[in-house]
């Protein structure tokens, strides 16, 4: 047999377009363009606020060891030199 034409529904192959007002959504994005000054402005404002709480944050975390734990661990080296130091004097 030859080429057969297939004698389906057209309409249901092509739906009509449906032509009329179209209606955003209620939210869009819009875009906003900024010149590539004002841009570098805001970046280095970002830096600068990024900059001062990394400075700020390490200040913290680097505190000073209390005096109270060096004069322990002076006390700690005496008593643990102490029975040394007395051999050494009584020779």
């Amino acid at each position: 047999m030859s080429g057969s034409v297939s004698n389906t529904n057209q309409n249901m192959k092509n739906p009509p377009l449906h032509v009329g007002v179209i209606n955003p959504p209620n939210r869009y994005y819009k875009p906003v363009l900024y010149s590539n000054i004002q841009a570098e402005r805001e970046l280095g404002g970002i830096n600068h606020d990024v900059y001062v709480s990394m400075k700020n944050s390490e200040s913290i975390t680097k505190q000073k060891t209390p005096k109270s734990v060096f004069v322990a661990l002076g006390l700690g080296a005496l008593a643990v030199c102490y029975p040394i130091l007395k051999k050494l004097i009584k020779k």
